[in-house]
């Protein structure tokens, strides 16, 4: 039996039927659907409820919200499945998800299995994919989460053998509110032998257009930072340095991304060059830059983080004035 994990927090109706039914109409149903509703004001709790009164393998938690992590630990908590598999409510997974992960897993003799994912935006459908399927080991799959880009990081898009999370008590740091699934994964590549990627697109990932143009979070910085934090310290205890160059990529990865959603988002009232000096200078951020090796950057983030490490900062703000405009379209 595969135990499905669907943490639910604000969505929007349609999307959350959408992914609920994704899952109750699976080509393999032994299933068991663990819907946990995380204290959403919306009409979501209500939502859950009427499936699970059509479909006795829905159970339904309901909960204070806690957040993303804490609402999966519960799931966990609550799976009684052999694997254990984690869909977002807002997305959704194709009709043979469950059939083809497992299959590839008992086939391999796998603890995990991670298929490519469709990222789907208003208009269209872009396939995220590899060359071919992979079989690798749980130290290859720790180098590929460190490589934000391979989207290996992502707790979802998996079926995880449900016995080597529990018997080693791995649970979603509740403690951070971005990178968590990654973390998560990292802890998980410890105690993995095999793991099969199955380069076929079978979980569907909506892009949040709407989250470029959200509101502006002045803590958003401050998130990545204790994110980058934990995750270095993690690394640093469980791996010694083995793993120090592969870490400062991570983290210079994710520095792009605070150059964009926040030292130059069209709701920062400061100084975007001045707020960009400020993240420089802090100690994590600072040392990442200047001893990433670029690995594994796309080569527009390879300039934007050539333009850090040399101080071209008004060169920083026109990269990142043109991502910018490029959202808005």
């Amino acid at each position: 039996m595969i135990s499905v994990v669907v943490p639910i927090y604000k969505v929007k109706e349609e999307l959350l039927k959408e992914c609920i039914e994704s899952i109750t109409n699976q080509s393999y149903s032994d299933l068991e659907i663990i819907l946990i509703d995380d204290g959403s004001p919306d009409n979501s709790g209500k939502i859950c409820d009427d499936y699970s009164k059509k479909d006795k393998r829905i159970n339904v938690i309901h909960k204070e919200n806690g957040g993303v992590s804490s609402a999966r630990n519960i799931g966990i908590e609550n799976a009684n499945g052999d694997w254990i598999t984690f869909v977002d409510s807002d997305d959704y997974i194709e009709k043979d998800f469950c059939k083809k992960m497992l299959n590839k897993a008992i086939e391999n003799k796998c603890q995990c299995v991670i298929s490519a994912y469709n990222k789907v935006y208003r208009q269209k459908i872009e396939a995220i994919k590899k060359e071919n399927d992979l079989l690798i080991n749980g130290n290859e799959f720790l180098k590929m989460i460190f490589n934000v880009q391979s989207g290996f990081g992502f707790c979802h898009t998996k079926i995880w053998k449900a016995e080597l999370i529990k018997n080693n008590k791995v649970k979603f740091n509740e403690t951070i509110s971005v990178g968590e699934d990654a973390l998560f994964c990292m802890q998980m590549s410890k105690y993995i032998e095999k793991l099969y990627f199955l380069n076929e697109p079978l979980y569907n990932y909506r892009f949040n257009e709407e989250s470029v143009v959200r509101k502006f979070d002045k803590n958003y910085y401050k998130k990545y930072l204790k994110s980058m934090q934990t995750a270095k310290k993690y690394i640093a205890k469980e791996y010694s340095s083995e793993y120090e160059q592969n870490v400062y990529n991570y983290i210079a990865y994710h520095i792009l991304l605070i150059v964009i959603n926040y030292c130059f988002h069209p709701q920062n009232k400061d100084n975007g060059v001045k707020s960009l000096k400020k993240i420089c200078n802090i100690e994590e951020f600072k040392e990442a830059i200047q001893k990433s090796n670029y690995e594994g950057f796309s080569l527009t983030r390879k300039i934007t983080l050539f333009t850090l490490k040399y101080k071209l900062y008004f060169i920083t703000k026109m990269i990142a004035d043109i991502r910018q405009s490029q959202f808005k379209k």
